[in-house]
């Protein structure tokens, strides 16, 4: 097949777990025998009558009208959601606790406005969906009133290649080892502030890898004005990067504790590595990680820190390793984004 990829406009500025999936399943998808461009690569004024589908990562209005445009030149549409129900916890990141009723109310009225009809249209248009999880295939029927017949569940996957990572070349240019290690955006939705303030009891290195994007910016002096001598801004680095790997071979635990997540990627990658993982309770982590990581509620900052503490005090072992090569490998997700398409007629 000839596959048109497409997300929203200047993502690859800022790649997160959206752009990842996206570039590890055309690559994966190429293995196959399928040829994938990506629109933003080749151009919006790309003729869609050359190609034979058009998929697009996630459900945002941004991306309505060239979802309209794919439709009317009678392609395909498969859409992987990338969805999460998560309005309410949008106003505790920005409003605190107070209030969060009353400001949900109130705008729940103008959501409209603010482009929830292109996003039902994008869900109405799609052939196939494609959510990470269960939990996230229920909300969109939930939600959106969806038909569970053209619901595909892919789960999202992890680069083998973090299975041979090893923790000498970041010890010998950070100097640590043993540490807890956070990577991904400096951002509410991360909840990096509170993992900071739950390290404060700890005898123990925080590592922080990423950066924050341009509206989180006053968001990343706060985290820095409160971190304490134990925390490391290591800034960000390439997803590709040799040494990602190696910082999260050196980790003794890797923590996740955001609003929610659908399920981390930055947690897949660091479970397959060897750490021990604490990750959100929120989201669809549990189908991910199963037995085999502590789970945190992201609203209490002590037992962000008492999950971190217990998972240091475990030992390593290699059960969520062999759990994560498995059953999430990019090559599996890649597998059933293929039979997706092919339940379209496509082969």
């Amino acid at each position: 097949m000839h596959i048109m990829f497409n997300t929203s406009p200047g993502s690859f500025g800022k790649i997160g777990g959206g752009e990842i999936q996206l570039l590890e399943t055309k690559k994966e998808l190429e293995r196959l025998g399928h040829k994938v461009e990506i629109l933003e690569m080749k151009g919006y004024d790309t003729d869609f009558s050359d190609f034979d589908l058009f998929h697009n990562f996630n459900i945002h209005r941004d991306n309505f009208a060239l979802v309209q445009k794919a439709k009317n030149a009678g392609l395909p549409v498969a859409v992987s959601t990338i969805y999460w129900p998560s309005l309410e916890n949008a106003f505790i990141w920005n409003q605190g606790f107070g209030r969060v009723r009353a400001v949900a109310a109130e705008l729940s009225k103008r959501l409209d406005f603010f482009g929830l009809t292109k996003v039902k249209r994008i869900v109405k248009f799609a052939d196939i969906l494609l959510p990470n999880s269960l939990a996230e295939a229920s909300a969109l029927e939930r939600v959106f009133g969806v038909s569970r017949e053209k619901v595909f569940v892919v789960p999202n996957g992890v680069d083998k290649r973090f299975s041979k990572a090893r923790p000498d070349a970041f010890e010998r240019k950070f100097g640590l080892r043993d540490f807890v290690l956070y990577v991904g955006r400096i951002e509410p939705r991360k909840n990096v502030l509170a993992l900071i303030r739950a390290m404060g009891g700890i005898d123990r290195k925080l590592v922080i890898i990423g950066k924050a994007t341009p509206e989180s910016r006053a968001y990343e002096i706060r985290c820095r004005q409160e971190a304490g001598k134990n925390v490391v801004f290591a800034g960000a680095l390439p997803h590709e990067s040799l040494m990602l790997e190696s910082a999260y071979a050196a980790c003794s635990v890797f923590c996740l504790p955001s609003w929610y997540e659908t399920p981390g990627l930055a947690a897949l990658e660091a479970g397959l590595a060897g750490a021990n993982i604490v990750v959100t309770g929120k989201g669809c982590t549990r189908e991910y990680f199963g037995k085999f990581a502590e789970y945190v509620n992201p609203a209490v900052v002590s037992d962000i820190g008492k999950k971190i503490g217990k998972a240091l005090l475990k030992e390593r072992d290699d059960f969520l390793r062999r759990h994560i090569l498995q059953h999430f490998l990019w090559a599996n997700a890649a597998v059933a984004t293929e039979k997706a398409y092919i339940s379209l007629g496509g082969g």
